[in-house]
């Protein structure tokens, strides 16, 4: 029976969206996932009621948290991603033909099987022969890896619970270790939008100002994340992201929201974005 769901972003407003069906409810020693049927985006997977993966936009947030960095290095051949158990992160990053190994590291097994069932077409990228899913914290993981990777991707949840560990500089410190000389790290940001992260947001970008000499937050417009504006920040050992891309870098793919002009206009910030990053 048809029924309408709030996600609430602060204790006074939210996301309100009609349900068709509830499909699917699991609970992990890390989380509660929901697999619901929705009108407008299709099955949705939720952790902890929070929106995590919609059928009609996740191309948004997957591309964006993964072809900037991608395309900013010369030639990415090994790419870690810490999270990202639904495979849509690692659909992206294997479409590189440059990329010889993608290894995603993920707690919950739980998502990975839910997104196998639900999410195919995310999920076929597990598959891939080029990929190495690891199902263990990717905390620890980072403390054994040492100039390893080129890129490294992290695709987490909201700074809560398991994933609270993967906001701190300590994290971001072993993140920089493991990359290699000229690597690049990008993370999710959350919403500048909301008061709560604002703090989360600022923090972060200090810290890894702290560790890497360039540091490039960008935006994109998300409709299912919380105030439908979201941050990402990229940060590079070496290559910085506006530099010029040669063109044929990006012949053959076709993306759904990312493209050459957009790599370069998502680095300009709205104003309250960069007075809260100062």
């Amino acid at each position: 029976m048809p029924h309408w769901y709030t996600e609430k972003h602060t204790p006074t407003r939210g996301l309100t969206f009609q349900v068709d069906a509830n499909l699917y409810q699991e609970k992990s020693p890390y989380q509660i996932l929901d697999i619901v049927q929705t009108p407008d985006f299709g099955l949705m997977m939720l952790l902890d009621g929070v929106i995590m993966v919609t059928e009609r936009d996740e191309f948004v947030y997957h591309e964006m948290l993964s072809h900037p960095a991608l395309f900013t290095h010369p030639n990415p051949q090994k790419v870690l991603i810490i999270g990202g158990g639904d495979g849509g992160t690692l659909r992206q990053v294997l479409r590189h033909p440059g990329v010889e190994k993608a290894v995603l590291v993920e707690i919950d097994e739980m998502v990975v099987n839910a997104s196998r069932r639900f999410f195919p077409i995310l999920a076929e990228a597990f598959d891939n022969p080029k990929a190495e899913v690891r199902i263990e914290d990717g905390i620890a993981f980072l403390k054994r890896s040492e100039d390893e990777f080129d890129v490294i991707l992290i695709d987490s949840t909201d700074p809560v619970g398991p994933a609270e560990g993967l906001f701190q500089r300590e994290f971001y410190a072993d993140c920089h270790n493991a990359l290699k000389a000229d690597g690049i790290l990008t993370i999710q940001s959350e919403s500048p939008w909301i008061p709560e992260l604002q703090t989360v947001i600022s923090r972060a970008y200090r810290d890894l100002a702290s560790l890497f000499p360039i540091v490039m937050p960008y935006t994109a417009s998300i409709q299912t994340y919380q105030a439908g504006l979201w941050l990402f920040q990229m940060a590079s050992k070496k290559h910085h992201p506006l530099d010029d891309i040669p063109a044929p870098r990006y012949d053959g793919f076709d993306f759904s929201y990312y493209n050459s002009g957009l790599h370069k206009g998502c680095f300009a910030l709205p104003q309250f974005v960069r007075d809260l990053l100062k």
